[in-house]
């Protein structure tokens, strides 16, 4: 599963808006605790806020655990290259019975000053008194701009939008996540409020309302996400010969060995820079004669130099790839990989393929799949991370007793393949298809010579509820969502 969730550890709602008396502003109002967030503007609700510059506000502050994120980059649980990993922010909606403001923006921008988050509940009358407020931090200590302090420029800040004001607040942050990553900026968190030109207009708008940290919703609580595609390409199962059909690029194949010593992927020892050479050859049996001529996107060559699997800026442990293109069109090719050469020659592990040709046709007609996951169990503990394996087939398939009694079925490999998460008691979409190179393709599914695979990690989910997988493919230009649910269920660990 390529998406990982920081819940915030800390946040709270400040305000300057007046109390029930309409004399007193409450901005030394806390509200911690609450288990709800609120964001407004008040313009004319008393003669001391027609003003424009005297407008009430309500803000939102959040903070997640950069220190938990770090240390999971270091470990290689989310990739640690800033180029192959998005964050966002979600808040979940609210729904309340006040105003609901439409068309409107709110500003995510980055806080300045640290703060605590206090105790206070009463988002009514405003009359818990604490800090974090609208003029204070911490305990002594002043925002340096009543308000929270906060860093000013355009890679400081983003801005999501709320056509009919119900929407979710899902906005892509990793400009400003990576500054404190970096060590650029002290992570001091999220400041949410309206832009400043609502605040000197003279339109209200009120209110608009998330949930808290604290809110009993699990899957409603504030989250930061971490995005990424995981996906590996393993084309031994479907490797193409080239084709002057297509483009260069994509008559590359990748092919993948994995070194599992004991149950687990280790490193072969004793290879120079940790690279193996793979000569490719024909036979009908086993690999015999010299070995065949084969293109490593930069000349022809009788061998290709694979190395260590490098995925989203990690090396990763036991697993090596070589990519090349092949206009080799036996029945059955074998890929060797190696050391040295003449006597000095040194065979690690012997693989085969069999190459596919690119076809063409005069007409287009949709193919409708079968599937299964073929061991997904009935429960899981939660933060178990099962491998999900996807067995697709033809719906049309049409065996008879010979095909059935003497050959084995051959999965699909869908080559764009996505997976989604809902809650089955209420249909509660926990983690959407993540099509889409704009969010990483961050449910996007594996494949090998076994079919698709991906895996999921159930530390996402709450216990005591059943969870569904659904699917969908992109095929023909478009993304078929398949009919098929899924369903298990997690439990306490």
């Amino acid at each position: 599963m390529a998406i990982k969730r920081y819940f915030a550890t800390k946040d709270n709602t400040i305000t300057d808006a007046f109390e029930e008396n309409l004399l007193t502003r409450g901005t030394g109002s806390n509200m911690g605790a609450a288990d709800i967030l609120e964001a407004f503007v008040i313009h004319g609700q008393t003669s001391a806020s027609i003003d424009a510059a005297n407008a009430e506000q309500s803000r939102i502050i959040v903070q997640f655990p950069l220190d938990t994120i770090s240390s999971d980059m270091a470990a290689g649980i989310i990739p640690n290259s800033s180029g192959s990993m998005r964050f966002y922010l979600n808040l979940y909606n609210a729904p309340h019975g006040n105003t609901l403001p439409e068309d409107f923006n709110l500003d995510v921008v980055m806080l300045s000053q640290s703060w605590t988050e206090g105790t206070g509940l009463d988002m009514d009358n405003y009359s818990d008194i604490g800090v974090s407020n609208w003029e204070q931090r911490s305990t002594g200590n002043s925002w340096d701009q009543a308000g929270g302090k906060y860093h000013v420029g355009n890679r400081f800040d983003a801005t999501g939008s709320f056509p009919t004001g119900l929407e979710n607040l899902s906005i892509d942050v990793s400009q400003m996540v990576y500054k404190w990553l970096n060590s650029e900026m002290d992570n001091d968190g999220f400041l949410v409020k309206f832009p400043d030109s609502v605040v000197s207009g003279t339109i209200s708008n009120y209110t608009k309302m998330f949930f808290s940290r604290t809110s009993e919703y699990y899957f409603y609580r504030p989250v930061l996400e971490a995005r990424w595609n995981s996906a590996r390409k393993d084309n031994r199962g479907n490797f193409y010969e080239s084709s002057s059909m297509v483009p260069a690029t994509d008559n590359i194949n990748t092919l993948y060995l994995y070194n599992v010593v004991r149950g687990q992927l280790a490193n072969i020892p004793n290879l120079a820079g940790d690279t193996l050479s793979i000569s490719i050859y024909s036979g009908s049996a086993g690999p015999t004669g010299s070995s065949l001529l084969v293109d490593d996107a930069s000349q022809l060559t009788s061998m290709v130099t694979g190395g260590l699997l490098v995925e989203n800026g990690v090396v990763q442990t036991g697993i090596y790839t070589a990519s090349f293109a092949s206009t080799s069109s036996f029945e059955t090719v074998y890929d060797v990989w190696h050391t040295g050469s003449a006597g000095s020659r040194v065979n690690f592990y012997t693989g085969s393929y069999a190459p596919i040709s690119i076809g063409t046709t005069d007409h287009l007609y949709d193919t409708v799949y079968l599937n299964t996951i073929t061991n997904l169990n009935d429960s899981y503990l939660k933060g178990q991370k099962p491998k999900l394996r996807v067995f697709s087939r033809d719906k049309n398939w049409k065996p008879n007793i010979y095909t059935v009694a003497t050959q084995e079925v051959v999965p699909k490999i869908i080559e764009n393949a996505y997976y989604r998460l809902i809650r089955t008691i209420d249909n509660l979409e926990i983690i959407p298809f993540g099509t889409g190179s704009a969010v990483k393709n961050f449910t996007r599914m594996s494949y090998d010579v076994s079919g698709n695979y991906f895996e999921l990690d159930t530390s996402h989910l709450e216990p005591g509820y059943s969870y569904g997988i659904q699917f969908a493919y992109y095929l023909n230009g478009q993304y078929r969502e398949q009919p098929e649910v899924f369903k298990f269920r997690v439990e306490e660990e």
